[in-house]
């Protein structure tokens, strides 16, 4: 493939060697097909190399770091790589729903410069909770960074910290507060909730994104408003609500259970996305072992 594509996705890999092949196949449903994408394998010993040669599409490039550098280094080294104008991310362990391109690419036609949406959650036996909305109308406004459309020049020059945890709070409230976006109600991605998640790397997470809203205000990227300092002090409370859970982990998963059946809604997710999902869920049952893996 020598031209660049319209768009490229965006994936760093640890470990992730069972999810791929579903969330290659979810790629290939899409309604626009000029796409690459970019897997940075980040340090893994899991045979990811082999998995996705096997998937014989040249569509894919692929790079590995020699050893694990965590999400952020993993994120800038592919958006070094990425050729299309624009660049859509995915997670290694989630799935793009078929007309995400197509509405991504629409936002782009009419100027704006990132494009996000709505996103149903599932587990690892696929079975769909709620939705996680966008907040449009918020102060500061924020998105779930997994359904990220942006403009490549934007996303190069905001960039990502080197954090393993939450590295990509920084590129959501950056572009949110500060850049023209088209925020979807639609559920147009599936987030698989409950992979690897421990409350040690939860406490890490809600750790590296508060101070990411405390640098983003001292540099003038967040305004100082009562909506900030609300956000802010849910990251404390966060904090301090999650050290019960670092002495009794199994704990946590049942918040996670309640969580994903709970969390607040946009638009439902509609009958042809169930059964996308459902279909997924028969091309591609996951083994036991892989339900846990840690995807980072």
């Amino acid at each position: 493939m020598s031209a660049a594509p319209e768009i490229s996705f965006l994936t760093p890999a640890y470990q992730a060697a069972a999810y791929l092949p579903r969330c290659h196949w979810s790629l290939t449903r899409q309604t626009v097909t000029d796409w690459e994408w970019v897997v940075v394998d980040d340090g893994s010993t899991d045979g990811t190399a082999d998995v996705v040669a096997a998937l014989r599409d040249e569509r894919i490039r692929y790079h590995r770091l020699p050893e694990n550098v965590g999400r952020g280094r993993a994120r800038e080294v592919a958006l070094r790589h990425v050729r299309g104008p624009w660049t859509a991310m995915i997670d290694a362990d989630d799935l793009s729903l078929p007309g995400r391109l197509s509405r991504a690419l629409a936002a782009r036609a009419e100027g704006f410069a990132f494009f996000c949406s709505a996103m149903v959650l599932i587990d690892a036996a696929y079975g769909i909770g709620a939705v996680r909305g966008c907040a449009a109308d918020s102060e500061p406004r924020f998105f779930p960074h997994a359904t990220l459309c942006g403009d490549t020049a934007t996303l190069r020059r905001i960039g990502y910290p080197p954090r393993r945890r939450a590295e990509d709070q920084t590129m959501v409230l950056t572009l949110a507060n500060t850049a023209s976006g088209l925020f979807c109600k639609e559920p147009l991605y599936a987030y698989h909730e409950a992979a690897g998640i421990t409350p040690r790397a939860a406490w890490q997470s809600n750790w590296a994104a508060l101070a990411q809203l405390r640098a983003l205000t001292r540099t003038g990227v967040l305004r100082r408003s009562a909506g900030l300092r609300r956000l802010k002090l849910e990251r404390l409370r966060s904090l301090v609500g999650l050290l019960p859970f670092l002495v009794w982990p199994r704990a946590y998963e049942k918040t996670l259970r309640w969580r994903a059946r709970y969390a607040a809604g946009a638009q439902p997710l509609d009958a042809a996305g169930r059964a996308f999902i459902a279909e997924c869920a028969r091309l591609f049952p996951l083994p036991a072992g892989a339900r846990q893996a840690h995807v980072a």
